[in-house]
Formats: structure tokens, sequence, C-alpha cells
């Protein structure tokens, strides 16, 4: 009888195993069409084009299970609102709740972008936008347009572009948007069911998400003429830029034994130092963009040297200051770090040269105290050699570039360059290196040509850049009315000219203070493509 026990356990437990088993294994089915479907709104509270709600809740529910990706970032409301609102995540939907009634007898627009998504394919309910009045009205004038990037003429995504109430006190620093609407991919935007009334705009991108323009940070576009709006307005274009005019500073100093580094917020394309005390002057030098180094030559330890810096900056405004530094204490015998000395030619080895001008420019790390011209050689076609001498050569005002331009017999085939060690000395004793360098002479049939024709009625002052794919410079020509850029090498390049309204030789990028847009730049309509010794002309620009 036990026996007969223990056989019908065993037998139960062996088919409640089973049962256990086969009910964990839930395989998920196969086959059948994919979702392609977004999630469709089956209720919305308060309905599409209510008038005078004044709740401060609302709802939305779709067919389907959804997920909710990032609200806060993606709805955007317009007019902005004063107080901010709680999300509460349902099954089907979400719920808004907000702190503060909505403004009497104004209608406002929720647009939700890809906030919402179903929960399997992800796909995105798109074109989710709620319009409501809290009076009688339901507004319905437009405004749209496109924001570009004026430098290369691309659309930029996700600006914010914000209608404001005029007045005279009006600033985007501190003072957000009435409407807002960021721009899609193409940088396109639309502000919709907005106001008749007197509006400023202003294009922002935002960075920070606060709608208030940050000037060290971001960029800004302006509609220059304050807009009357009685009428749809289209077809706005805006050029985004940076505008930051604040004044330059000093961020930080660094001292070493050897060198002072003196770094600052703004690029600096001068600098001038003046010494307190004449006997402390010293060796200086622009290292990079924003920053200068001065060399302590003097080897003066622990006392404080009084100076007066004059930098001249990026926008071409003079920011002086005075200056105290102190090198670091004299260090021990093979302690002293010293920075490395270096020469950069151009054109580097291996590059071709253009028997127009067979010149070179030498560019090194740190200022030179002490050159010997009469050990370059440049060797024409290994036979000839052309001498160097005072007057072929220009410094600037560093000493830490000099360009040679060479005379004489022009070469047939190659150029071949030496500078043995010891000919260029720096302040600090370091000596070059013994450099060779091969240049072969120009083949045009390597080259194409690239040239066009200005039209300048009224004869304002222009440049005309040829720019490669990452938009960098690669030539320059100014106020030639019949162009040409000549031994381009193959390769896919841009044309744009610039309207140099002011004259300083350079693209002015406005000012929001003096309510400037950025100067005119027009761009070749599509991407050139340039093959070897092809000759491509028709790049015609009109200035207006």
């Amino acid at each position: 009888m036990k026996l007969k026990h223990i056989v019908l356990i065993s037998f139960l437990s062996l088919i409640i195993t089973e049962m256990l088993l086969s009910c964990a294994q839930i395989v998920a089915p196969t086959g059948g069409k994919k979702d392609t479907l977004a999630p469709r709104i089956v209720k919305i509270i308060p309905e599409n084009q209510s008038r005078n709600f004044n709740g401060k809740q609302i709802d939305i529910l779709f067919d389907e299970y959804v997920s909710i990706d990032n609200i806060q970032q993606q709805l955007s409301i317009t007019p902005n609102l004063e107080g901010t609102y709680e999300t509460k995540v349902m099954p089907k939907g979400a719920r808004l709740t907000f702190d503060k009634p909505f403004k009497e007898n104004t209608t406002y627009s929720l647009n939700f972008r890809n906030t919402f998504k179903d929960m399997n394919e992800r796909n995105i309910a798109k074109n989710i936008r709620l319009v409501f009045s809290t009076g009688s009205v339901i507004d319905s004038l437009k405004v749209s347009g496109k924001v570009r990037n004026p430098l290369t003429n691309k659309p930029i995504m996700d600006v914010s572009v914000g209608m404001y109430i005029y007045s005279d006190t009006l600033n985007p620093k501190k003072n957000k948007p009435y409407y807002f609407m960021k721009t899609d991919s193409s940088g396109i935007f639309t502000i919709e069911n907005v106001a008749a009334g007197k509006y400023r705009i202003y294009a922002v991108t935002d960075v920070n998400n606060n709608l208030l323009y940050d000037e060290a940070k971001e960029n800004i576009g302006i509609v220059v003429d304050t807009i009357i709006l009685k009428t749809n307005k289209e077809n706005l274009e805006i050029n985004v830029a940076k505008m930051e005019k604040i004044p330059n500073k000093v961020l930080k100093v660094r001292t070493t034994s050897n060198y002072a580094y003196i770094d600052y917020y703004r690029g600096i394309k001068n600098v001038k130092i003046n010494f307190v005390d004449k006997k402390d002057s010293m060796v200086y030098q622009q290292v990079e963009a924003k920053s200068i180094r001065i060399f302590n030559t003097n080897q003066v330890y622990n006392d404080t040297i009084k100076v007066k810096i004059s930098v001249i900056d990026s926008l071409d405004r003079v920011f002086t200051h005075d200056q105290k530094i102190k090198f670091k204490e004299k260090p021990k015998k093979n302690e002293g770090v010293k920075e490395e000395f270096n020469m950069k030619t151009k054109p580097s080895n291996g590059e071709d040269i253009d028997l127009k001008e067979v010149g070179y420019t030498f560019t090194f790390t740190k200022p030179i105290k002490i050159f010997d011209l009469n050990k370059i050689e440049f060797m024409n076609d290994t036979l000839v050699r052309v001498l160097v001498t005072e007057k072929d050569i220009v410094w600037n005002k560093e000493k830490t570039e000099v360009k040679i331009k060479v005379d004489g017999k022009k070469p047939k085939d190659f150029v071949r360059l030496k500078i043995p060690r010891g000919t260029f000395i720096s302040v600090e004793n370091d000596s070059t290196t013994n450099f060779v360098s091969t240049h072969p002479v120009r083949n045009p049939e390597n080259y194409g040509t690239i040239s066009g024709e200005i039209k300048n009625p009224n004869k304002k002052t222009f440049f005309v850049e040829l720019l490669d794919e990452q938009y960098q410079v690669i030539q320059k020509v100014d106020n030639i009315l019949k162009y040409e850029f000549a031994f381009v090498k193959a390769g896919i390049y841009y044309i744009r000219l610039i309207v140099d309204e002011n004259g300083n030789g350079k693209w002015d990028s406005g000012d929001l203070e003096k309510n400037q847009i950025p100067e005119i730049i027009k761009y070749s309509s599509d991407k050139i493509k340039l093959k070897q010794n092809f000759e491509l002309t028709g790049y015609d620009f009109v200035i207006e």
C-alpha cells in the first residue's frame, strides 16, 4: 500500500512539473505583417478647437499602449506659459496638470512633436497638436519661414524661433518669446494660431532650452523689421550666427620657471606688451588663438614683474590691462622643462610649386634670435644654387615667421631646399635640425580652373571665396569683377560671395544691439565637381 502511494505521488509530481514548464515557455508569435501604424487618438480633453476652456488639466488617450519620450523637450506650448505642469503617464496616454490657470481670451497651441510612440514598433504619433481658446475666438494667423547657417547655407534643426510682443525694452536675453516653435530637419518653422499684433522675431539656438538668448553659448538670428501682423507672414529667411560681443578679459595666468602664459576670453589678432621697468623687458609671442607666452629670458625668479598689455581681439576692439607676473623659483639642474622647438614649411615636402612665384614660408614655435641665410640652399634642378639675401626675406613682428621669395633663374623640373642644423636659433638657444625638401614644378594639366563674373551695379565692396567640402577657404579674391581660381585640385567645391558692407575684408556676423543682420552671403547653386585639366566657368553673381 505504501509502495502504491509513493508511485502515485511520483506520477503526480511529474505531471505538475510538465505543466509548470509548459506554462513558463511563452513564445512570441511568428509571422504576420509588421505593425507600421502609428498610435491614433481616441479621446482628448479639451477637444481640439474648443472655446471658453477654463480647466487646468489636459488628457490625451490613444487606441493602443504608448511610451512617452522626453515630453519636457518635445512638447512646445504657445503662448509661453507663466507656470509649469506635471505629467502623469497612463498606459494609453498622458495627463498634463497645470499649476496656474491659462490666460483669459487667449488661444493656446500644444505641439507634441515626437512625444508619443507605440510600445512595440516605436511608431511615432506625428502631427499631434491641440488648439483651444480660453475665450470665444480662436486666433488663426500663421508665421512661417526657414532658418539657415549663413556660413554653409545649410538649414539648422531645433532652433527656437520666437515671436515677442513689441516693446521698447524688449531684450531676448531677458524676455522669453510669447509664441515660439522649433525648426525641423529642413530648418523650417511654422507658428500657428497667432493673434494679430505687433511683434519682433528672433531665432536662437537655445542650447539650454530656457527660451532666453545666452550670448556666450548660443547663436541668434534677427528679423530686422518689426512685424505688424494682420495677415499670414510666410517665407521669412533668418540667418543665425554668433553675435556675441562680450568684452575681452583675462581668463587665466599660468607661470613656470621659464614661461608665463596669459589666456584670454576672446581670440587675439595682435598683442603689444610694455614692461613698466625697461630692464625687465623680455621676449613674448602669441602661441594660440587666445593665448600669449612671455619667455623668462632674463632668468628672473620669485620677483614680481609689472607689464601693461594691449591686445586687439577678433572684433578689432582694443583691450588694455595691467598684469603682474611672477615666474616660479629657479629649477635645479636639469629640471627646467622647456617647450619643444619646431619649424614648419609651406609648401610642405613633396608639394609642387608655381613658377610665377617660387617662395617659402617658415613658421617657428619660438621667436628666432639668430639666423644665417648663407646656410640655406635653394637648388634649381640640382645644378643651380639660388642665394638668399636680406632683401629676399620678410619677418613678422614676433620673429616667429619668415617669408622668403626667391628670384633668379627659374627651375625646369624641381627645386630642392636644404636647411642645415644651426641655420635658425631660438631665443632659448634651440636649433633647427637638418631639413631637406623637394618640390616639383607645377604641371597645369594636373589642375583645373573655376571662374565667373560679378555684376555689381552699385559698386559695393565684396570678395569671392572658393571652399572645399568642409567649407574651408581654399582661395580668395577681392573686388575682381571677372574672377578666376587657378591651379585648383580635382575635387568638390563651393563658391560664395560676401558683400563686405563695411569694407574690413572679412564677413561680419551682425549685431543684436544695433539690430544688424549678418553681411549678405551668396552661394553657387550646386556643388562644383572639378576634374583635372578642366576649366569651369559661368559661376556668376549679382549684387543688388
